[in-house]
């Protein structure tokens, strides 16, 4: 198995944000990311740790780079204005 041990260059970062951009490719990102375990705390398994190591590398990759202050400053902006959950009826 080949790694890719580059970053890729804008071009590709570009390819990889087209893929994922449409309503249909965001849904299917969502269900990646949570499949790879980016969501969850992992605490064992070495299986579960590449897989999730995986899933940040895409979020590195779609985001452009290694996250900067202000990226992550603007991604906490659009956290806090998620709406909270609605709570489920018993």
């Amino acid at each position: 198995m080949r790694r890719l041990d580059l970053f890729p260059n804008n071009d590709l970062i570009s390819l990889y944000r087209q893929v994922f951009s449409s309503g249909a490719g965001m849904q299917v990102l969502s269900h990646m990311l949570y499949d790879l375990g980016v969501f969850v705390e992992i605490t064992e398994g070495a299986e579960d740790v590449a897989l999730k190591n995986y899933g940040t590398r895409l979020v590195n990759i779609l985001a452009g780079g290694e996250p900067s202050q202000d990226s992550i400053e603007q991604f906490t902006k659009r956290l806090m204005k998620q709406p909270l959950p609605k709570p489920v009826e018993d």
